[in-house]
């Protein structure tokens, strides 16, 4: 059974203002040889290391979970409200990436997976006032609307543009301006690519985000003729075969994804969670880990996991390691918010045919993106009604999302008006704000990994995880943490080996 310990007050501790408690008794499973292992941070990540190392390391690892707030899952939060289904954060997650579905898979969920609507599929860009539909291949692009015949012809002479010979990063804007022209990056690229990061296209780190693409550049001099190419494998592969059904691109649970957190959380039946509990700071202790909490007590570890923002992180391990905290402060993180809105289907001008719509940058717009959540998935608006959602914030435009909710839903109101003519009251509205809840990936970011993984490497047992570093999708995340989790599993093995070998008595009979 889950253990919960809920602390019903903070204490006024500073990061480093409070003395080290050298006297005081620390808590935490340290006998027979089992291994304690304590994560800080409850969202996907630390839920994710949690499962893999009980379900790996259970019979030699103890697990406490820590968590500041009074809630397990992070920026995956679900909400139902008159029949809507509402999500804060991530609404999806992409297939490609095997993590999320294996996950579902172990957690007994996999009937409860379901795609997006086959039938609507297109996306749309907001341009000149009007919304276009996203040219999704060769033909669409030569008939579109959205881009110029001077674009469209800069875009077809990507072929011949010389291949780039350095091997260091670029940015995305850099890299799809010089192959395929301003107006491919200003109005598809940017909004489309950059805007899942909610980051500027000319921070962000080609290698760290979309490293197919150089690789495309590489192996066929050019990305037009690498989607040729694969579009022609595609077509061999079918040829003379019924045609497999694919699965969906993208996924949730009919639930919503508060549902995987859940049943998640239902899971760890050995893990020790605690709510509401701040972790101040963390100090190596001889050959463990002395984790300070904010009612004064501390636990102690054999392996910590820092499964927090990287600033968060930063703040944990400056009196442990300075250089090592600063370099984490390095990553930077930006502020964003969703807006959903509920609205009469008659109220709407135009159906909802598609998944929704991104905004470019020279639009002047205050939102980014908006998608049409009651298109995009089954169940999430009830019959007669639809569920828009809008997004807002990220790099250079953080005030906006800095805005209390009412500001927040007027805001979207009158944005959605401007894009899409909707002028009804809602029948259902609700925001969330994401305060530095976004990674920004700049260029140079995996150097900077490469520095923040030596520094690391000094403090055997000190592990850190999450969107940070590698990926900052639902399924990144995961793998984050189940790959922590693998490295602590193989630690308390060789652990436990070496211990059975000291006490052989204890181990066959204990």
């Amino acid at each position: 059974m889950i253990q919960i310990t809920v602390s019903t007050a903070y204490l006024n501790y500073g990061f480093h203002s409070h003395p080290w408690p050298e006297q005081m008794q620390a808590r935490g499973p340290v006998e027979g040889g089992m291994r304690h292992t304590v994560i800080i941070g409850g969202g996907i990540t630390g839920l994710a290391a949690a499962f893999h190392l009980q379900r790996t390391a259970h019979s030699s690892v103890a697990v406490t979970l820590i968590e500041s707030s009074p809630r397990l899952g992070g920026k995956i939060t679900s909400k139902r409200e008159n029949g809507f289904l509402i999500e804060g954060g991530p609404d999806s997650f992409i297939t490609r990436e095997p993590a999320t579905i294996e996950l579902c898979r172990a957690l007994g969920l996999e009937d409860e997976l379901i795609g997006t609507s086959p039938a609507e599929h297109s996306t749309y860009v907001l341009s000149r006032g009007r919304l276009h539909p996203f040219p999704d291949g060769l033909a669409p692009l030569v008939k579109s609307r959205l881009i110029s015949w001077p674009g469209k012809l800069r875009m077809a002479v990507e072929p011949f543009v010389p291949v780039r010979c350095k091997d260091a990063d670029e940015s995305l804007a850099s890299f799809v301006r010089r192959r395929m022209g301003a107006e491919a990056l200003d109005k598809m690229a940017a909004p489309l690519l950059a805007g899942i990061y909610a980051a500027d296209p000319e921070r962000l780190s080609l290698q760290s985000t979309f490293a197919m693409l150089p690789e495309m550049e590489k192996k066929y001099g050019s990305v037009l003729r690498s989607y040729l190419a694969q579009k022609r494998r595609r077509v061999r592969s079918e040829n003379g075969t019924a045609q497999r059904a694919s699965r969906s691109m993208f996924m949730t649970l009919r639930g919503g994804l508060q549902q995987f957190v859940d049943t998640l959380t239902l899971h760890l039946a050995f893990a020790d969670i605690k709510l509401n509990c701040r972790v101040l700071a963390v100090m190596p202790i001889g050959n463990h880990y002395e984790v300070l909490l904010h009612d004064g007590s501390f636990l102690r570890a054999d392996d910590i996991v820092f499964a927090t923002p990287a600033y968060v992180t930063a703040e944990l391990v400056q009196g442990m390691d300075p250089q090592l905290a600063e370099h984490l402060r390095r990553i930077r993180y930006v502020s964003t918010a969703t807006v959903s809105l509920g609205f009469r289907q008659g109220d709407l001008n135009a159906p909802l045919d598609g998944y929704g719509f991104v905004v470019p940058q020279q639009e002047g717009r205050l939102i980014t993106a908006c998608s049409w959540s009651s298109t995009k998935f089954a169940a999430r608006a009830p019959a007669g009604y639809a569920l828009v959602r809008v997004f807002l914030g990220g790099d250079g435009n953080e005030n906006v999302a800095e805005q209390e909710e009412a500001a927040l839903v007027d805001l979207a109101r009158h944005e959605l008006c401007a894009a899409m003519g909707i002028t009804a009251r809602p029948v259902v509205s609700k925001a969330y704000r994401w305060h530095r809840g976004n990674p920004q990936y700049d260029v140079g970011h995996l150097a900077r990994l490469a520095e923040i993984e030596k520094l690391a490497a000094h403090h055997p047992g000190l592990y850190l995880a999450g969107a940070a570093y590698r990926g900052a999708g639902v399924p990144d995340c995961i793998e984050s943490g189940a790959r922590v989790a693998a490295r602590i599993a193989e630690r308390a093995s060789v652990g436990q080996q070496q211990h059975c070998k000291n006490n052989v008595q204890e181990c066959v009979y204990g």
